[in-house]
């Protein structure tokens, strides 16, 4: 599989709402359902006891910060180009970047939570190249400003990426 489209578990009206809780004179002029593009590594970790823990990984081609996430739930599709972020073009990475930088962080939340050096046997197990993570992007006003604001599609987190 090369892209994984993820289910959107936020929808436009919970997401406005979570918006309107913490600013009640926000008007939406529109919203839109926007995909971002991630790498998606999954590893086999060994653990202390000799079991092995299956990691997933997402690495955002567009910043190349890597986090450790749950199982993704998604279809296999692509997204079609107008639906898609635009890359700023500033911090990208490319596939093998991204593999390095989730490798790096799952060794490195391993060596955290053990507290034990050259444990080691971190494998890779599978990699998806383009995970699709979706995200409301809305344009709104507030008290005269332009803002717009970005809702996570899965978990509902919001920011201001402009005004």
């Amino acid at each position: 599989m090369t892209s994984l489209r993820l289910e959107t578990f936020v929808d436009e009206t919970e997401a406005w709402a979570t918006l309107r809780q913490r600013a009640p004179k926000l008007r939406k002029l529109r919203a839109e359902l926007k995909y971002h593009p991630f790498a998606g590594i999954v590893f086999d970790m060994p653990t202390l006891l000799g079991a092995v823990q299956r990691v997933h990984t997402l690495v955002d081609y567009y910043t190349g910060k890597a986090f450790l996430t749950g199982e993704w739930k998604g279809h296999a599709e692509t997204v079609p180009e107008h639906q898609r972020v635009t890359d700023p073009q500033w911090a990208t990475v490319s596939l093998d970047q991204a593999r390095h930088r989730a490798s790096q962080t799952v060794a490195t939340a391993n060596l955290r939570r053990t507290r034990l050096a050259g444990r080691g046997g971190l494998r890779e197990r599978h990699v998806v190249p383009t995970v699709w993570k979706p995200n409301w992007m809305f344009h709104t006003e507030l008290e005269g400003r332009n803002v717009e604001i970005m809702v996570d599609g899965l978990n509902g987190s919001y920011f201001v990426i402009g005004s």
